[in-house]
């Protein structure tokens, strides 16, 4: 039972343990896709999201009739990369990452919901877009809405967690590029949700965007987060070129056509997988 999706037509079984019955948590280590099993909506909330609040997700889908599913793993993740690992080599760029950022004047919390396109996010623009003065430089959140821990990151907020609710998420922003290409794309996306790391949930990111909007109207904006920044070498010995790029920062399509291209041709690719938020120090300039 590796995948869980709604059926209306689905009684709810009660009595059904997932830690027993459930191949990728049992011990039987099944893919994370191995297994399908169909149940009711009452069942995808008490075995997966009422002990966060996360049922007007579910609610949601299932009025509009959005591709929704929940997958567990056999093991945890805590990386988008670990996770597009254990997910059968998914491209990490259908891996949604929640960036959470504390302001060092108010302690609010600013969230960046973007794929793992393998770069870091500038946050010297992103603090320019939010409107923070000049110098101030965004930090590592110290503290998470309650139903988070890093690795399990999301935009799945309550509305405890809401600024204007005496909580501290002042902003979630989606990336809007992504957002036009993946809603062309239709496909689904990943995401983490609550505590456990061996669970996800998976909608496609602009539904999941529209979602939280609809929701969470003056929280959620869509801005150009994922902006082109590069330096280039260019050298020509020989009648050879070689051609370099160092990215400061890497948008939604150029991250998809490098990714494109790995294995064609003569393609070497060294990988350190290390996330922004995994740092000991945001703060450290880059």
């Amino acid at each position: 039972m590796s995948i869980y999706t709604i059926a209306d037509d689905q009684e709810y079984h009660q009595h059904f343990n997932i830690e027993k019955e459930d191949p990728s948590l049992n011990g039987g280590n099944a893919h994370s896709l191995g297994k399908q099993f169909n149940v009711s909506k009452n069942a995808i909330d008490d075995w997966f999201l009422s002990k966060y609040h996360l049922q007007y997700i579910t609610n949601y889908i299932q009025d509009r009739k959005v591709p929704f599913q929940i997958v567990t793993h056999p093991q945890e993740t805590r990386t988008c990369y670990e996770k597009a690992r254990i997910l059968g080599g998914w491209n990490p760029l259908n891996v949604i990452k929640a960036l959470y950022f504390e302001s060092p004047l108010d302690k609010c919390l600013y969230v960046v919901v973007v794929p793992e396109t393998g770069c870091f996010i500038d946050r010297q623009y992103l603090t320019t877009l939010l409107g923070l003065p000049r110098g101030i430089m965004l930090a590592k959140a110290k503290v998470l809405p309650t139903n988070m821990t890093y690795g399990t990151c999301s935009p799945f907020i309550t509305p405890e967690d809401l600024l204007e609710n005496g909580g501290k998420v002042a902003k979630i922003l989606f990336d809007s590029e992504t957002l036009i290409a993946k809603k062309h794309e239709n496909l689904l996306d990943d995401f983490s949700f609550g505590l456990d790391h061996r669970f996800s949930l998976q909608i496609n990111y602009y539904h999941c965007y529209k979602m939280l909007k609809a929701i969470f109207r003056h929280t959620i904006f869509a801005e150009e987060l994922l902006t082109l920044s590069f330096t280039e070498k260019f050298s020509r010995k020989n009648g050879k070129i070689k051609i370099n790029y160092d990215f400061k920062s890497i948008n939604y399509r150029t991250a998809q056509f490098i990714n494109d291209i790995h294995g064609v041709g003569d393609v070497s690719i060294e990988n350190d997988y290390v996330d922004e938020l995994d740092l000991p120090d945001i703060l450290t300039s880059t």
